[in-house]
């Protein structure tokens, strides 16, 4: 018997962003005229802004050379059952205290989503943690939603 998907659905404003800020992983996709590059990432997302850090790399290069990105969000129960975001903006290297704040709310979502597990893992210090990355924003100028399944 042949699978029947059902009504591709679009998420509005309100629910893609709800998708955004209860997820944690993503894909990041960057560009330079040479290349395309596409990276899983662990992020958080509030106010309008993607916050997610890195070491230096391949991506951040790119990024730093073209700072529009794009991130794509998934929630996936089955073939017939799934959401996705995708947000369009642009990147930006943090410094300081903006770092740092950034970094908090980053490690903030990792504790509240793994609890007690890693705990005392994640409540490193902060200090060292903003040495070894770079931490960026991605100001979200476009937000586009789907959905199968779910409504």
């Amino acid at each position: 018997m042949k699978p029947h998907h059902g009504e591709i659905k679009i998420l509005d404003s309100e629910e893609s962003i709800k998708l955004l800020e209860k997820n944690r992983f993503g894909h990041l996709a960057c560009h330079t005229s040479d290349d395309i590059y596409l990276v899983p990432i662990t992020y958080t997302f509030e106010d309008g802004y993607i916050y997610s850090h890195s070491k230096l790399g391949q991506k951040i290069n790119m990024m730093r050379k073209n700072p529009h990105v794009c991130v794509q969000i998934e929630e996936v129960q089955d073939f017939f059952q799934w959401k996705s975001v995708i947000a369009w903006g642009q990147f930006e290297e943090l410094k300081g205290d903006e770092a740092t704040t950034a970094m908090r709310r980053l490690i903030h979502k990792m504790i509240k989503d793994e609890a007690d597990k890693r705990r005392s893992e994640l409540e490193v210090d902060l200090s060292a943690q903003l040495e070894s990355a770079i931490i960026y924003q991605i100001k979200v100028e476009k937000l586009t939603g789907r959905c199968e399944g779910f409504k």
